[in-house]
C-alpha cells in the first residue's frame, strides 16, 4: 500500500502544474496509488487482467467484472476530467482558508453548481479524522454552540443552533504552539456524549482541563483532571484559552468563506476545518494526503 505524502512536497500551483500537466499524468498516478503492486480484481482477487485500452478499464480474467481507475473511490460515476477533479483536491486541501463552491464553480469552469457543491462534500467526508492519532499532550475540552442568533434565546438555550465539542492540545511541537485538535457535533452535553467523544480523541491518563460542569466528572477517573471553575466576573476564553481561540478561528473561517455558518453537514466542515488545522506546519503534502483518502475511501453518496 502506498503511504501518505509519497510524492515530492508541491509547494506552489507552479508544482502541482507540472506534476500533473496532461490526463495521462493524473491517470499514471492514481493506479499508482490504487494499486501499486498491480491491479487486483475489487470482486475476486484476481491478479490476472486484460487491459481495455478505448475505455481504459481493466478486465479481470477470471470474472471478467470491467474495473475503472476511479470505481470505487469516492470519485466513482463523476464525469469530469481527472485534471479537473485533482485541480478539485489541491484547491480544496491546500488553500488554508478553503474555498467556496461557487469559487471553485468560477476557477475549474464547471456548469453544474450542484455537480461542484457534491464533489466538495464528497472530499470532507473523506477529511474526517481516523482516530489514529489521539491528543497526548495537556488538553482543553469544552463545547460551543454554532449558529444564527435566534431572539429571547441566548447562548446554550438558542434554537437553531448545533452544539460542538472541541478538545485542543495546548502546546505543540514547537514551543508557544498549539497542538492537534478535534471537533464533533453532538446532540446534546451529557456525560454520555461528552465521553464518548474525549474517549475517542484524548489518550487514557492525559492532562485534562475543563470547565467546572458535572458533565466532565467522569475525567476524573481515567484522566489527570484539572477543572476550571469560572467565577461570577471570569472570562472563560481566559480559563481555557486555546480552546476558544479555536472556536474563534473556526467562525472566522466559516464565515469569511461561507459567509455563514452552515448547519445542514456542519460535520463535514468541521471535518474540512480540523483536517487543515492538524496540518498546519505541512501544507505542501496535503494534497498527496487527501488524494490518497479519495482513492481508498469507498463512494459516498452525498443527499442535498
Amino acid at each position: 500500500m502506498v503511504a501518505e505524502g509519497v510524492m515530492e512536497p508541491m509547494v506552489t500551483v507552479f508544482d502541482f502544474e507540472k506534476h500533473f500537466s496532461s490526463e495521462e499524468d493524473c491517470y499514471t498516478h492514481l493506479i499508482a496509488l490504487r494499486w501499486p503492486n498491480g491491479f487486483i480484481c475489487p470482486r475476486c482477487g484476481s491478479k490476472e487482467y486484460y487491459f481495455i485500452t478505448t475505455q481504459k478499464r481493466y478486465e479481470c480474467k477470471q470474472c471478467h467484472r470491467q474495473t475503472s481507475v476511479t470505481a470505487g473511490t469516492i470519485f466513482h460515476k463523476l464525469r469530469q476530467p481527472l485534471r479537473i477533479l485533482f485541480w478539485a483536491v489541491y484547491l480544496i486541501g491546500a488553500g488554508k482558508q478553503g474555498i467556496s463552491a461557487k469559487e471553485l464553480q468560477r476557477k475549474l469552469g464547471i456548469k453544474s453548481y450542484r455537480t461542484v457543491w457534491n464533489l466538495m462534500h464528497r472530499i470532507r467526508t473523506v477529511m474526517a479524522s481516523s482516530g489514529a492519532f489521539p491528543l497526548t499532550r495537556e488538553v482543553e475540552v469544552d463545547e460551543t454552540y454554532l449558529g444564527g442568533h435566534e431572539p429571547g434565546k441566548p447562548a446554550r438555550g438558542a434554537q437553531g443552533k448545533t452544539l460542538v465539542a472541541i478538545a485542543v492540545e495546548t502546546a505543540g511541537e514547537k514551543k508557544h504552539t498549539m497542538g492537534r485538535a478535534y471537533l464533533k457535533t453532538i446532540p446534546h452535553a451529557t456525560q454520555d456524549e461528552l465521553k464518548h467523544f474525549v474517549h475517542t480523541h484524548v489518550m487514557k491518563g492525559a492532562p485534562v482541563k475543563t470547565d467546572g460542569l458535572s458533565v466532565y466528572n467522569f475525567v476524573d477517573q481515567e484522566y489527570r483532571h484539572r477543572r476550571i471553575v469560572l467565577t461570577r466576573n471570569g472570562n472563560a476564553a481566559e480559563l481555557l484559552p486555546k480552546v476558544h481561540i479555536v472556536i474563534s478561528n473556526l467562525k472566522m473561517w466559516l464565515r469569511g468563506t461561507y459567509h455563514a455558518l452552515p448547519q445542514k453537514y456542519l460535520q463535514n466542515y468541521l471535518n474540512e476545518f480540523v483536517f487543515r488545522f492538524n496540518r498546519r506546519g505541512r501544507l505542501s503534502a496535503i494534497f498527496d494526503t487527501l488524494l490518497f483518502r479519495c482513492v481508498t475511501h469507498q463512494p459516498v453518496t452525498i443527499l442535498s
